[in-house]
């Protein structure tokens, strides 16, 4: 995966989702650290994310506090012989009472909740998070991953689903409330970003597709 940085672009951004967790096999709802580990396929995944990623200028590869992104991190990190930081506020969206609930228990209540942050971010998951607190908290992550990395650098971060989904769709200029609610990310699926000089965010690609810009 390579994107060619434009002169009016300073920074490139890859959002990684986890590999695979029992979890998600059984699959249930964990959005709290540390949560469970990779499973045997969720290793392979890490390993071959190398593949992909080893044309990028990656320096040092991030992930939230959770087992699973940290082991998804540190396999990709020791594959591209660059360092694996952890990110304070990286983490999933708390999924509340939802949490170890089924999805189809769960999802209708969080993913209408994430919906409706496009018009009231007070908006709350029962016992969770609302969308002002998740937005400021990833915010704030990213801005961390961001004065770590190198001019020449490409930011790497592994992360989960739901807040890779809503915080890209929030915050990227390209996309919208519309594009939040037709797509997700598979294990190990990437979001690429890039940052203007003007300070905006643009997606480039979904899981490998070109986006309009």
């Amino acid at each position: 995966m390579e994107f060619p940085i434009r002169p009016e672009v300073t920074m490139r951004l890859l959002l990684v989702r986890h590999g695979e967790t029992a979890d998600n096999i059984a699959r249930t709802i964990g959005s709290r650290p540390p949560g469970p580990p990779l499973s045997a396929v969720g290793l392979e995944q890490a390993t071959a994310l190398a593949q992909v990623l080893e044309d990028e200028p990656v320096g040092v590869v991030h992930s939230s506090e959770a087992l699973r992104a940290v082991q998804t991190a540190r396999t990709l990190a020791r594959a591209l012989g660059v360092p694996h930081r952890e990110v304070v506020g990286a983490h999933e969206i708390d999924a509340g009472e939802l949490e170890g609930l089924t999805y189809a228990e769960a999802l209708p209540v969080y993913m209408s909740t994430m919906q409706q942050w496009w018009s009231d971010r007070e908006a709350r998951i029962p016992g969770g998070e609302n969308g002002r607190e998740f937005l400021l908290r990833f915010d704030e992550a990213i801005a961390s991953v961001i004065r770590g990395t190198g001019s020449e650098e490409t930011a790497v971060v592994v992360s989960h689903e739901a807040a890779i989904c809503v915080w890209a769709a929030n915050t990227a200029e390209n996309l919208d409330a519309e594009f939040s609610r037709t797509h997700g990310l598979r294990n190990t699926g990437i979001v690429a970003l890039e940052r203007s000089h003007a300070g905006g965010w643009t997606a480039l690609s979904w899981e490998g597709h070109a986006l309009e810009r």
